[in-house]
């Protein structure tokens, strides 16, 4: 992973707090559906909104990120730490659900991030992935913004999104689960979100 630095971790403060990003994480939450009492990661955390959210829902949280920053006061999550996602200190089958969001089309190496988010993860459990779809190009997150009437947080975050995805590998749902297999994970469901399905809502489990 990359370092990011202090001003992304105001930048991604922002996008977490003062943005409709909020919202779509609650729906995440919902469409992953955590059974109450799971044991959760979430890789890549940023200032930690996602752990938040999946707290509420019974479970017990943890997330983390490489960039020490994105926990600067107010934290929104207690239980967070710096890790990076190749490394993650935690034993092996540690949790019941793992999850990420915009975390692996960034990387170099996703293949080497996803076995190691496998390896702390239950062999019954279940691996939550949100990453952009091919549908999120620069020119339509402009039209959607325009389409809405985003205030200009709201436009130039999904804009940055939009250009950071263009350089980037996106999945739709059957290059996706070629790319699970590998790994041996199964895509059990997957769902289009944002706007006109900018986002790929994905929720496997490892093969047995």
């Amino acid at each position: 992973m990359t370092t990011l630095s202090s001003r992304d971790s105001d930048y991604f403060f922002a996008l977490q707090t003062r943005t409709g990003w909020g919202r779509t994480l609650e729906k995440f939450a919902r469409w992953i559906d955590p059974s109450p009492g799971s044991r959760v990661l979430d890789v890549g955390c940023g200032p930690g909104l996602f752990p938040a959210i999946l707290e509420r829902s019974n479970c017990r949280a943890f997330g983390v990120d490489l960039d020490l920053a994105s926990f600067r006061p107010p934290r929104l999550h207690t239980r967070l730490g710096v890790a990076d996602a190749l490394r993650l200190p935690f034993p092996a089958a540690a949790f019941d659900l793992v999850t990420a969001s915009n975390l692996l089309f960034l990387l170099p190496q996703p293949r080497l991030a996803l076995d190691e988010m496998l390896r702390v993860l239950a062999p019954t459990g279940r691996l939550a992935l949100l990453n952009p779809a091919p549908a999120l190009t620069p020119q339509a997150a402009e039209d959607f913004a325009r389409q809405r009437g985003l205030d200009e947080l709201g436009r130039a975050t999904l804009v940055n999104w939009a250009r950071r995805a263009a350089h980037n590998p996106r999945w739709d749902a059957p290059a996706l689960a070629a790319f699970l297999t590998a790994s041996g994970v199964q895509l059990e469901r997957s769902k289009s979100a944002v706007g006109p399905g900018f986002a790929l809502w994905a929720l496997a489990r490892p093969l047995p």
